[in-house]
């Protein structure tokens, strides 16, 4: 049997389609594989011009250039096949005579891929409104807020290292949570620890852990520590800047080695954690004052992320005692609606303890409340009491009165009807007399003898 005979019967016990196009275009050659997988017959294709039937074959490129194509994808109209090829110039003493092409039909494939992709663009959609739920107590309709929350939810799918800086009871844990929970870690452990509760001799057993015999007392068996307990998942260390020094240096090594001892051990652990760390201090401050390691502060603080204060997001307020209320309402077994009075006068105080203290005020005023609604009398008097102080504190600032000075009225008159206005302001701004009192600064038979010197109702 002749050399080509063999070469053709090898081409026609091949899978992939094979096509054949000599140097003017003709189709010379399809073997088996391409009639069946293409549901075209020989006699159909076989000395035909391509360029007639494919105009845009990527077997025409390959003619003009003379270079191949390798694993080459391109979509042939006329089958309507997505195909994967190779076309190699076939050279004949020096000259090219023509092109093969060994090809695949992919066009199953390809519709798998574009609902793999479809697939994908769902997971994604999920996974955002996933990353919106588990960010949704920490809407806020304050600007600094909102730029906090939106970085949070871009470095959650990182690995980077995030430090939260922020006034006590702002909520860093809560931030912290919300970054694990929108993060590929999210099935993983979070552990948490606050770093001021630790005493110093006890620092690296509990981020470590021991080994049995490490030391006097140790726990028998060894004893797990936070870097094992939050293998895969996040660690957070809240209050790092009450690290000691000490503490700060072995904490520095594991960061940056990527492994860790237990006390007591010899065999290095990897470390696969996501660290978060949290503070209210200004760590720049400390570090100047000797009190905190730059090259630590450094490795930390990779994602800053500043949580404002209260204070600074009032018009937070009533979204978040909605959210507390739902929390309390299971826990004490009530339901306590809130009117806007109330949330006024919650809203002119600061919050020097920021969210954890509103949570605390409200639980208070749960916890008391005998009706089915708040009024203004459950708040803590502490923050009635500095509510008050502060409208008093502020009224004659910002008071303006509306009459403009006549010289031809003498002194008393024109202190009698800035009085009066005075008066009258206060009166119209307060629910009841004893506050308008209380803001005035007078006694009540004197409130009263003015009303009616006045003749105000």
């Amino acid at each position: 049997m002749k050399l080509e005979n063999h070469l053709l019967a090898i081409l026609e016990s091949l899978h992939d389609a094979v096509i054949v196009v000599s140097k003017d275009c003709t189709v010379i050659y399809v073997n088996k594989a391409y009639t069946e997988n293409f549901a075209v017959p020989k006699e159909k294709i076989e000395g035909k011009k391509l360029d007639q039937i494919e105009e845009t074959s990527r077997i025409l490129e390959v003619i003009r250039s003379g270079k191949p194509l390798l694993n080459d994808y391109s979509y042939v109209h006329s089958l309507g096949k997505h195909v994967c090829g190779n076309m190699t110039p076939l050279i004949d003493n020096g000259e090219m005579i023509g092109v093969v092409t060994i090809m695949k039909d992919i066009s199953e494939v390809t519709k798998l891929e574009k609902e793999l992709d479809k697939y994908i663009e769902y997971s994604n959609e999920l996974r955002k409104q996933l990353n919106q739920k588990n960010f949704f107590l920490l809407k806020s309709e304050v600007p600094k807020m909102k730029t906090a929350v939106s970085l949070s939810q871009k470095v959650a799918e990182t690995t980077a290292t995030i430090l939260l800086t922020g006034e006590s009871g702002v909520g860093k844990e809560v931030f912290a949570r919300a970054i694990h929970e929108a993060s590929k870690r999210h099935e993983k452990p979070f552990v948490a620890i606050n770093i001021a509760s630790v005493p110093d001799s006890l620092f690296e057993s509990e981020l470590f852990g021991h080994v049995e015999g490490a030391f006097t007392g140790s726990r028998k068996g060894g004893k797990k520590g936070l870097l094992e307990a939050a293998h895969g998942g996040t660690l957070f260390l809240d209050e790092i800047g009450e690290m000691s020094l000490n503490a700060q240096a072995k904490l520095l090594r594991v960061i940056q080695e990527r492994e860790y001892l237990k006390v007591g051990g010899t065999q290095p652990l990897p470390l696969d954690v996501r660290i978060i760390c949290a503070t209210h201090r200004n760590l720049n401050e400390e570090i100047k004052r000797g009190n905190f390691r730059e090259d630590l502060f450094y490795r930390i603080n990779v994602v800053p992320i500043e949580i404002p204060p209260l204070r600074e997001r009032k018009a937070d307020i009533p979204f978040l005692i909605d959210n507390i209320l739902k929390d309390l309402s299971v826990k004490y077994m009530k339901h306590v609606a809130i009117d806007d009075d109330v949330i006024d006068v919650l809203k002119r105080y600061d919050w020097p303890g920021n969210v954890r203290e509103l949570t605390n005020v409200i639980e208070q005023m749960i916890a008391v409340c005998t009706d089915s609604y708040f009024k203004v009398e459950d708040i803590p008097s502490r923050i009635r009491e500095r509510k008050r102080f502060n409208e008093k504190e502020n009224f004659f600032v910002n008071f303006e009165p509306t009459s403009r000075f006549n010289l031809d009225k003498g002194l008393q008159e024109l202190l009698e009807q800035t009085e009066r206005e005075a008066i009258m302001e206060v009166v119209k701004k307060t629910r009841t007399r004893s506050e308008a009192i209380k803001i005035l600064g007078i006694s009540r038979k004197a409130f009263y003898a003015k009303l009616k010197k006045y003749n105000v109702l």
